[in-house]
């Protein structure tokens, strides 16, 4: 029978194994023979999120399902104890620093948009991610939720994101958008969630 990539295969294929491989070694040097390898892992969480799965035991049921895959992903199979045990030692700047590498790709590559201005267009937004409150007490946003809040400045030029941020909930809008440093002469929209005429006085200065 042929084999026929899978939708999981050809989101994938997105990343340049090369790099990948290479950024491991940099963050994780030598490991155990055995051990879940970071290529596994992230395979593991891209399908975690890519389905929508919402704990270890359903990541690990949904690749049991799908070992025959395996191969072809070149990854192993994750036992949830051995993503628990990854998840929880392996360095986490290793995904800031392939996110970096995989943005500049995008970055050289986003066509341009004519809106028909001279300059930069921004947009502001942000957005509420729920969260345990039992297992993050420190992002307790009301007395009935936690929650962690992702601020996004949208550079229309490629509609990819310039700027972001995750908070804890309770950060006001225009707090973190202080921070955000818009080229001199952009154009930059937002909604009332960032109302502050001090700070809109000095986007115009």
């Amino acid at each position: 029978m042929s084999h026929h990539n899978t939708t999981l295969s050809q989101r994938l294929k997105l990343i340049p194994r090369h790099e990948f491989d290479s950024l491991s070694q940099q963050h994780d040097g030598k490991r155990r023979h055995g051990a879940l390898s970071r290529w596994s892992q992230f395979v593991a969480m891209f399908t975690c999120q890519f389905s929508g799965l919402s704990s270890l035991r359903d990541i690990e049921s949904t690749l049991q399902t799908q070992r025959q895959h395996h191969y072809h992903l070149a990854s192993q199979t994750a036992s949830r104890s051995a993503l628990g045990r990854a998840n929880e030692t392996l360095d986490y700047q290793f995904f800031i620093t392939l996110f970096g590498r995989l943005y500049a790709r995008c970055a050289n590559r986003s066509p341009k948009q004519d809106f028909g201005l001279k300059d930069k267009l921004f947009s502001l937004d942000a957005s509420l991610i729920d969260v345990s409150m039992k297992l993050f007490p420190s992002a307790n946003y009301n007395r009935m939720k936690a929650a962690f809040k992702l601020q996004v400045g949208l550079d229309h030029d490629g509609l990819i994101p310039a700027f972001i941020a995750v908070t804890a909930g309770k950060v006001a809008d225009q707090t973190q958008a202080r921070l955000f440093n818009f080229p001199r002469g952009s154009v930059v929209v937002f909604d009332k969630g960032y109302a502050c005429y001090d700070w809109h006085a000095s986007l115009d200065s």
